[in-house]
This record gives structure tokens, C-alpha cells and sequence, in this order.
């Protein structure tokens, strides 16, 4: 559960813009062993939106943001944009893992243990 994850599948990465699949482009290439994934990959639709959920644009912005917030340190920010981020898409396994990734480099250990029992709950093959 811990380290940079890759979000390959046996598809490869499409690049319309128009699919229901799409990649978040890094913000920027450094990473270490212990932060989330600069990726991630949004594999389900969505489910309907309720008038509190987020836009579609307001979940990719969340999302690359909280990426960047890891990237520069700021992991309580970054937990913070992934719970938001979650409540648009809530079974999206790599926002849970690298929210738990989050949680362990601020030191709350149950909830980073709880993200990682979601993550591999939702994807068994997820590591």
C-alpha cells in the first residue's frame, strides 16, 4: 500500500479526452518511496451527483491538488482534497491508497490502515 503506485491496467492510457476513463496528468515528476501516486486513474463513472457532490471538474481539480500537496509536503491538505475527492467518487481504490499513504506520513495510522483495507476491498488485486 505504501510507495509510489502505479495506476497501469492492461488498457493502455487512452488519450480522448472524451472517454469515460481518463488520466490526471503529474504536476510534476519527482516523487519518494512514500508518497501517494502523482497519477490517478478514474475508473468507474461516477455516480449520479447529488446537489452537495462535486463537479466532475471540481473532483479532477481536488484530485490534482491534493496530489500536488504530497508532492510539496502538505499531507494533512492533501488528506483533506482526497476525502473531498472521495465523496464524488467513492470507490475509487487509488484515492484511498494514496490517502492512506497520506495518513501514515502524519502519523494517524488506524485511519491510514482502514484507507488500505477499503483500497484492496474495493480492488482485491490492488498490492
Amino acid at each position: 500500500m505504501i510507495g509510489s503506485h502505479s495506476t497501469s491496467t492492461n488498457d493502455p492510457p487512452s488519450s480522448s479526452s472524451s472517454s469515460s476513463s481518463s488520466i490526471i496528468p503529474p504536476s510534476s515528476s519527482s516523487s519518494s518511496i512514500m508518497s501517494p501516486s502523482s497519477e490517478v486513474k478514474v475508473l468507474d463513472p461516477p455516480p449520479p451527483q447529488s446537489s452537495s457532490s462535486l463537479s466532475r471538474s471540481q473532483f479532477v481539480e481536488r484530485v490534482r491538488h491534493s496530489n500536488q500537496a504530497c508532492q510539496q509536503g502538505d499531507f494533512s491538505l492533501a488528506i483533506q482534497l482526497y476525502s473531498e475527492a472521495l465523496t464524488f467518487h467513492p470507490h475509487n481504490y487509488i484515492l484511498y491508497s494514496n490517502r492512506s499513504a497520506a495518513y501514515i506520513r502524519v502519523g494517524r495510522y488506524s485511519p491510514a490502515h482502514n484507507d488500505a483495507i477499503k483500497a484492496q476491498l474495493i480492488n482485491p488485486k490492488w498490492p
